[in-house]
């Protein structure tokens, strides 16, 4: 185990505040940002500002660039044009880890649990960005190497407690539904201590139980402060959820709106939605007709 938490640290851990160049501006916001694949533009010139407390929700058709805006953000992927700010720091011109360590983090739609170790282990991975035991220290088990261990354990099974997932802390990955395998990639997303918090269609995959399990979690973790900004395919949930709906098609913003001006654009429910009003101002999705 301690093998995969060096491994881990060594990739994430930057001191928190380190990072690019600062200025005064909003919470997160992203300035005429752009990415292109050859001849294809997979992000458009596209202006974001995102609230710091907020859910705000990516929603648009197949390929219209919105897990490339998360990969963007997170520094998975270079810009092609344009700037990427946080709390007042650029993110596009520093590393992952170091956008990591700025309080950033993303969970992807393929959580990737290490099989061979138990959920607690996967969580206490994502500790790392935060410890700053050395490789030699936890080699030689130093006083303040193992007094950082025995927090680290301890911050997973707080993380874990509070996506309800403590009993099965000792369990291999295998032994969940997948429901609780993208709970546990959440929960060691959480051990990061994020304040943006990245998901990429985290409803994909579950029954409609898990779905209201989850958006109260996601309001809980918002309420504790956590900005969360999703990529969503199943958009009546997101809208439910969501202070902020941004929608993208061929790459570029067409809207950016609270949910309840989204649902009242009738041009904006038939084109990107799959559904209509009402007579009675009712809004009614194809797929539940």
């Amino acid at each position: 185990m301690r093998d995969y938490l060096n491994w881990a640290k060594d990739i994430l851990i930057s001191a928190r505040g380190q990072g690019g160049e600062a200025r005064d501006g909003s919470f997160l916001e992203l300035k005429n940002v752009s990415v292109s694949f050859g001849r294809l533009t997979a992000v458009d010139q596209v202006n974001l500002v995102i609230r710091q407390g907020d859910i705000a929700a990516i929603i648009g058709p197949n390929g219209a660039g919105k897990t490339t805006m998360l990969k963007l953000i997170s520094g998975l992927l270079p810009l092609s044009q344009g700037e990427i700010w946080f709390k007042q720091r650029r993110l596009d011109k520093i590393s992952p880890h170091h956008i990591a360590s700025l309080g950033v983090t993303q969970v992807f739609q393929d959580i990737q649990l290490f099989s061979n170790m138990s959920i607690l282990e996967n969580v206490m991975v994502g500790c790392h960005v935060w410890t700053d035991a050395g490789f030699l220290s936890t080699g030689l088990k130093l006083p303040h190497a193992k007094a950082e261990e025995k927090e680290i354990m301890e911050r997973a099974m707080s993380k874990l407690s509070l996506v309800g997932l403590e009993q099965k802390a000792l369990a291999p990955p295998a032994n969940l539904s997948w429901s609780e395998q993208k709970i546990s990639g959440l929960a060691r997303a959480l051990a990061a201590e994020p304040d943006l918090l990245l998901l990429d269609e985290p409803y994909g995959g579950l029954m409609t139980s898990e779905i209201e399990k989850l958006s109260q979690l996601l309001l809980k973790l918002q309420q504790g402060g956590i900005t969360i900004l999703m990529v969503e395919q199943r958009t009546d949930e997101a809208l439910e959820i969501a202070n902020q709906v941004i929608i993208l098609d061929s790459g570029a913003k067409v809207a950016d709106a609270a949910p309840s001006e989204i649902q009242s654009n009738e041009h904006l429910i038939a084109t990107y939605l799959g559904g209509r009003i009402t007579e009675g101002g009712k809004l009614h999705y194809a797929a539940s007709e």
